[in-house]
Parts: structure tokens; C-alpha cells; sequence
């Protein structure tokens, strides 16, 4: 099982620095919400009829979300998940898409929505299948699929590896206005 308290602190650490460097406040430096306990996880797989990939619900039970986890896109709570704007926003987006974006026949029902970005289409999903979350992450926009992941925690990674990067781009004032 994944060690997410350390995952997330590391994630935070490297937040903490842009958040020193980002003068002109490009970016929102959020800390990740509070657990879900595992009883709401059930109550939310028991509500929507799906069954949450391990991997991802064990994060859900380490932290319920993360506004602006990447940039301005938000990690979804269990609420989020459930319904309401980001939901909304990716269901809107994704039914509309150009053809290019629907990349394997994907839709609104077939996707469960885990980050959305409200400012730009940018979006992470992860497939349903005869109502289990399967384990894959994909990352989408205008353009279809930009990234594949083989877990959430891959996906979880790649985020720390994306924000280290932005942090090196901060540190080189790559950033600056």
C-alpha cells in the first residue's frame, strides 16, 4: 500500500518552495484537505453504484482532495466526485469535445472525473467499467489523451515530477511577468 502521508508532505515541500518564489502569484498554494474516514468512501461507493480503484481511495482516506494539487487543477473530493461544478465542467467538456478528444470512445459515462481545472480543459480521469474505477489515469484535453497512467499513484507521481520541474522553471525566473 502506498505510504501517502509521504507522498503528499513531499508534494507540499515542493509547493512550499515555488510558493517562495512565486512573487507575482501565478500559481495557488493550497495544502491537501483532510482525510476521508473509510465510512464516507463506502456511503460515497454505496451512493454512486461505483466501485473506487484501491489505490485512489486509499488516497481519498489519506487526504479528501487538494484544491490547485496541480497548478489551478483541483484533485476532486469525495463530494466533488459525486456531483456539482468540476463535475459538471468535465461532463460539459467531454460530451462536447471534438471528436479528437472522445480518443477511444471515452464519455461522461465512462470516465469518472478525478482532477479538473475550472480556468482551462485540463482533466485527469479514470475509466469505468460495469461500475468499477479501474486503475488507469488519464490525462485529457482539447487534443484527446496527453498521458496515460497506469495507477493513481503514477499519476500522483508524475505530478510531483511535473511540479519539480515548474519549481526549476521558478527558480530559473522562467516565471517571472
Amino acid at each position: 500500500m502506498t505510504d501517502w502521508p509521504t507522498k503528499i508532505v513531499e508534494l507540499v515541500r515542493v509547493k512550499e518552495r515555488i510558493a517562495k518564489l512565486d512573487v507575482d502569484k501565478l500559481f495557488p498554494y493550497t495544502l491537501p484537505a483532510v482525510a476521508a474516514p473509510p465510512a464516507r468512501v463506502d456511503a460515497f461507493e454505496e451512493h454512486t453504484g461505483l466501485t473506487l480503484d484501491p489505490g485512489h481511495r486509499s488516497f481519498l482516506e489519506a487526504a479528501d482532495g487538494w484544491p490547485a494539487f496541480f497548478e489551478t487543477q483541483d484533485l476532486l473530493s469525495l463530494e466533488q466526485l459525486a456531483g456539482g461544478e468540476h463535475r459538471d465542467a468535465f461532463t460539459a467538456w467531454i460530451d462536447s469535445a471534438p471528436p479528437q478528444a472522445l480518443a477511444e470512445g471515452y464519455s461522461s459515462a465512462t470516465l469518472l472525473p478525478i482532477a479538473v481545472d475550472l480556468e482551462m480543459p485540463l482533466f485527469a480521469a479514470m475509466p469505468v467499467v460495469d461500475g468499477r474505477v479501474a486503475s488507469q489515469v488519464l490525462s485529457l484535453d482539447p487534443s484527446g489523451i496527453i498521458d496515460d497512467f497506469d495507477s493513481f499513484e503514477a499519476y500522483f507521481d508524475s505530478t510531483i515530477a511535473y511540479t519539480l520541474r515548474n519549481l526549476a522553471d521558478f527558480e530559473s525566473g522562467a516565471y517571472r511577468l
